[in-house]
């Protein structure tokens, strides 16, 4: 495939228009517009769509970006290991979904810097379905996630992502009903449940999403008195006996408020998920760095010795 056509296809969506993406490829419009005949011939999928202004890819066209920007990274890459022998030098690009931001603490990050320390890490956070596009783009290198079984990582099966994308599962964990630990008659059904004030997390958090599937299939649904943005903000108001909440168990067990917190077992109310990584190809440095942030978040969460960067030398 001409690498010539893979950055017309860039110019043009980032342009808006076969006009701008030719003044900034110096190519006429003619030009521009061949090139990306080709590749819509070659993939047989209408790339944009030409029936609005300005000019928007198609969902097949969304798709190829991704795939054109990955390519032309990689090859970028190529290049500089055959000139030098050595990998990209930048930084190591990380997203924390929401549902896993607990995981990762100022110990998780003084234990990487003192096995990298002159890797220069970047971090943000968002939901799993915002930082997805942002890792498809290349412009986070990982993403640390949730994979639940019903609606997947950020909406999207394990199964379903690319061969550039590698998924790796890192523990298991469960989510479940909690409640203040000091009441006496914590609830016994998801319908109880469905009574108490409940603290959830804002739409698009999975725990809400399957937490509310689950109070559907029982002909019930949750009340919320208070909507929080942050995961351990929700616990903490838990066990302050503000109302209940649905949430991963291992983080509650992690927590500070752990005493003040009961854990409930309610028959129906709770499912397995497990904690991920999603990762780019990248350069053979940064899945070296990526790996050991694993070790760590993992071996935090579990309760064992975490690896050090000599010993996986």
């Amino acid at each position: 495939m001409d690498t010539r056509e893979l950055q017309t296809l860039i110019a043009v969506a980032e342009e808006q228009s076969f006009h701008g993406a030719a003044s900034r490829l110096g190519l006429t419009q003619p030009a521009v517009t061949r090139r990306v005949q080709r590749l819509e011939t070659r993939t047989g999928c209408a790339l944009f769509d030409r029936t609005v202004k300005p000019l928007r890819p198609t969902p097949a066209g969304q798709r190829a970006l991704a795939e054109a920007r990955d390519l032309l990274r990689r090859l970028a890459g190529f290049t500089e290991i055959v000139k030098t022998g050595t990998s990209p030098q930048g930084p190591v690009k990380i997203g924390v979904s929401h549902g896993v931001a607990p995981l990762v603490t100022a110990e998780t990050i003084r234990q990487l810097h003192v096995s990298f320390p002159k890797s220069q890490l970047s971090l943000r956070s968002g939901w799993a379905s915002e930082m997805l596009p942002l890792l498809r783009r290349g412009e986070i290198d990982a993403l640390l996630s949730l994979d639940d079984p019903q609606t997947g990582i950020g909406g999207v099966a394990s199964t379903d992502f690319p061969k550039s994308i590698q998924v790796d599962a890192l523990f298991d964990d469960r989510i479940i009903p909690i409640g203040p630990a000091n009441d006496p008659n914590p609830p016994q059904s998801i319908a109880e449940l469905a009574q108490r004030p409940i603290v959830l997390l804002p739409e698009g958090c999975s725990f809400r999403a399957m937490g509310n599937l689950l109070a559907q299939r029982q002909g019930v649904a949750f009340h919320s008195i208070l909507e929080v943005s942050a995961l351990d903000l929700q616990i903490e108001m838990v066990a302050a006996g503000v109302g209940y909440g649905i949430t991963a168990e291992r983080y509650c067990k992690l927590s500070r408020s752990a005493p003040d917190l009961a854990l409930l077992d309610i028959a129906d109310a709770s499912w397995p998920m497990k904690v991920v990584m999603v990762r780019r190809v990248t350069s053979p440095d940064i899945h070296t760095v990526l790996d050991c942030f694993a070790n760590i978040v993992s071996c935090s969460a579990t309760g064992k010795p975490a690896i050090t960067n000599d010993a996986q030398k």
